[in-house]
């Protein structure tokens, strides 16, 4: 039951973000409301229990995230383009952003050395802000989120590198 309620949970943070962001106008607020109460009655989750809701969040990462990785990977799969370079990769990075992406990524596994899974998310965070059509980046986070027992942010960031590589095969290690 704990993985459905994490979706609950991960639905309910969804739902708010929506009304929070504006996707969902304030006045449909309500409604929401109303659907967050349903679905955390059937499935004994409550959103004013905080210590509840933080054992079963899936943050940092969130459901329009990983529904985003499912729909890129999806797209690549069934359109067959996972063969072709992304065009980030065609155009290519200048060799300063490429040094500025590995140093982090070299802070990155230092921190995985010494323990410090939140500070070595940080660090891979940058080098794919940097580049983000890099697989071993998202791979190493995954395994710093995976380290922390953060498992499904960890497969979000597995199937992420996969979806950027198909061909990386270290990312479907991490996937468990």
């Amino acid at each position: 039951m704990e993985k459905q309620q994490r979706l609950v949970v991960s639905i309910i943070d969804f739902l708010n973000q929506s009304v929070t962001d504006g996707t969902v106008k304030a006045d449909d607020k309500e409604s929401l409301d109303i659907a967050i109460q349903c679905i955390s009655e059937a499935f004994g989750v409550d959103p004013s229990n905080s210590k509840q809701m933080d054992s079963l969040s899936i943050k940092p990462a969130r459901l329009q995230n990983i529904f985003d990785v499912y729909l890129k990977t999806m797209s690549k799969v069934g359109s067959g383009s996972a063969a072709s370079p992304p065009p980030a990769q065609l155009a290519g990075l200048s060799a300063t952003d490429k040094a500025k992406a590995e140093k982090f990524k070299a802070t990155g596994n230092s921190q995985m050395t010494s323990k410090q899974y939140d500070d070595a998310i940080a660090s891979y965070s940058e080098a794919i802000a940097i580049d983000s059509e890099n697989p071993i980046y998202y791979s190493n986070r995954a395994a710093a989120y995976s380290s922390k027992g953060d498992h499904l942010a960890a497969v979000g960031d597995a199937e992420q590198a996969i979806s950027v590589d198909p061909t990386y095969v270290k990312a479907y290690h991490r996937l468990g």
